[in-house]
């Protein structure tokens, strides 16, 4: 319910990432979520982005992430994002 959007959403950190199997790894889907967060007062994490371009290659059959430079990116992203988390806890 309406009421409840501020309990819930305001002032939660977010972060925003994705894995495609195109080109773009998710640029347009992240990109068009940025409104919704905002609407919901949510707290989005910009300090860098985690778009995954053609996923088929970077992950296996099972789903685990095998390409070492996405590895590395996420790691960093998911560092940034804590960090984000952490300094910004009230």
């Amino acid at each position: 319910p309406p009421a409840d959007v501020p309990r819930l959403f305001r002032e939660k950190p977010v972060a925003i990432m994705g894995a495609s199997p195109g080109r773009f790894g998710t640029l347009l889907s992240q990109t068009a979520w940025l409104p919704i967060v905002r609407t919901l007062g949510m707290r989005p994490f910009y300090g860098s982005s985690m778009y995954v371009s053609e996923a088929a290659k970077v992950f296996d059959a099972s789903g685990t992430l095998i390409d070492p430079g996405v590895r590395e990116r996420l790691k960093n992203f998911m560092n940034g994002f804590a960090q984000f988390v952490s300094s910004s806890a009230r």
